[in-house]
């Protein structure tokens, strides 16, 4: 199963009560059974970690804002029922991978999770994207790629994909930065 984030949840917010203290007060835990405005069952908490809550419906899972959950007579209770978030994250999903897919373009720079510049984008084949780092030309996994703050973002660290790269080639290669 998928890991899925949806973007768009701050809709879901409920207005006027600061995160923290509306999880614990709604029982957002890990095992929680999470239901929908007409009571039935939405589905599982995976995780919580700080302000973000991942549920599994049992066909996806979502990280959705801690301001999201209400108290409810059965538990944890979201605005919207499984097929209503289902489907947002979804959507969400769809177009998050269509925004990522226009970025992809050659010459488009290529950034670490700890916002390093890694490289620039040399082509996409199927499921890689081959990006020039200053050690050469890698092919890295397109499903680790996101956009974030509108920059191509590859889902690990510079040291991480440096590291990478110098077993892959079995050598050593320049810690770059920028």
């Amino acid at each position: 199963m998928k890991f899925k984030t949806l973007a768009a949840a701050a809709a879901l917010a409920v207005a006027g009560v600061a995160a923290p203290a509306m999880a614990q007060d709604a029982g957002v835990t890990v095992g929680a059974k999470v239901y929908g405005p007409d009571g039935a069952e939405v589905g599982t908490i995976e995780s919580v970690n700080g302000d973000a809550v991942v549920i599994n419906t049992g066909n996806l899972s979502a990280a959705l804002p801690a301001d999201s959950f209400a108290p409810g007579d059965n538990g944890p209770t979201l605005g919207w029922n499984k097929a209503e978030l289902e489907a947002a994250v979804t959507e969400a999903n769809q177009a998050a991978e269509q925004e990522l897919a226009a970025a992809l373009v050659p010459e488009a720079e290529v950034y670490s999770s700890d916002a390093v510049l890694l490289g620039k984008v040399e082509s996409v084949d199927g499921d890689n994207v081959v990006v020039t780092l200053e050690s050469g030309p890698v092919a890295l996994p397109k499903a680790q790629m996101a956009l974030q703050a509108d920059k191509v973002t590859f889902l690990a660290t510079a040291a991480d994909v440096q590291a990478a790269a110098a077993a892959a080639t079995g050598g050593d290669t320049a810690q770059g930065g920028d």
